[in-house]
């Protein structure tokens, strides 16, 4: 077999193996979106339903009269956002603080740091909660938000990031006068921005699928985010499979516009190659 031909099978057995892999995870999300379109009834039938129905008002309407569903989805949203932005600054000035100063003890605090991205959250939980009470934050968008602002993984990436911009360009920018903050801002922040997007699905992604935490600090029903609600819809006797699969097809749109729009800011940050000043 000559080599062109080698190739050629190699690619095609690739072209296969990528199809199924796209088919083993889009049929899901495919079906899910029929079965927020057609009544319950029809959930277990067989053969099972592959063409949407026209339902999807109907289930959206019981799902907002058992749960203020719309209500918890502009609560993901402001929670959500609000991390990712906040996360974003301050992990970013921290890695560029840990990438080009030196001050002390500063390789024991950050090798901490990363020491803690291996406590699991059911350890963290009741301390959190505790500081919550007595801070009288319970029930309120800072007790979410906060605690996990200053994410280490995000630290870490933006440090190790980070350390890649010449240190000569920013001792350039000191000789020209700039102070410290422009060289954060206006130099390393413009070069970081592929990294940025990254770190900005990572963070929005993790805050809006957040359950645990959100479940033992917001008990109020109308501080619900969208899996606390959807949570809510499974009952002792009956679980609302219509209703869940309508809020899971609504929850899901948001992290595709995230994605595709920072994938693409991504794509254009990588092609660009060059340091801004």
């Amino acid at each position: 077999m000559h080599a062109q031909d080698k190739e050629a099978l190699w690619k095609f057995g690739s072209y296969i193996f990528l199809l199924v892999v796209a088919a083993l995870v889009l049929i899901p999300l495919y079906w899910m979106l029929v079965a927020a379109t057609i009544p319950q009834s029809e959930f277990f039938s067989w053969p099972p339903r592959l063409v949407p129905g026209t339902y999807f008002l109907e289930n959206f309407r019981a799902l907002q009269e058992n749960v203020d569903f719309v209500r918890s989805i502009g609560n993901s949203v402001i929670i959500a956002v609000t991390y990712t932005i906040l996360s974003l600054i301050l992990c970013s000035m921290a890695g560029f603080a840990f990438a080009k100063y030196e001050f002390r003890f500063k390789e024991p605090l950050f090798y901490f740091i990363l020491a803690t991205l291996v406590l699991p959250i059911q350890l963290l939980i009741i301390p959190l909660f505790l500081l919550m009470v007595q801070v009288g934050w319970t029930n309120s968008y800072l007790a979410v938000i906060l605690p996990w602002a200053a994410n280490p993984l995000g630290i870490f990436l933006m440090r190790q990031n980070m350390k890649a911009i010449p240190d000569s360009l920013l001792e350039s920018a000191r000789m020209d006068g700039a102070t410290e903050f422009q060289l954060y801002y206006k130099i390393a922040l413009p070069t970081m921005l592929p990294s940025l997007a990254a770190l900005a699905i990572i963070l929005f992604l993790n805050q809006w699928q957040a359950f645990l935490y959100p479940l033992v600090i917001l008990q109020d029903p109308q501080m619900f985010t969208i899996p606390l609600a959807l949570a809510d819809l499974v009952g002792q006797q009956r679980v609302a499979f219509d209703q869940i699969m309508v809020g899971t097809s609504l929850a899901v749109t948001p992290i595709f516009v995230v994605f595709l729009t920072l994938q693409q800011y991504f794509i254009k940050g990588i092609l660009s190659g060059s340091v801004k000043q």
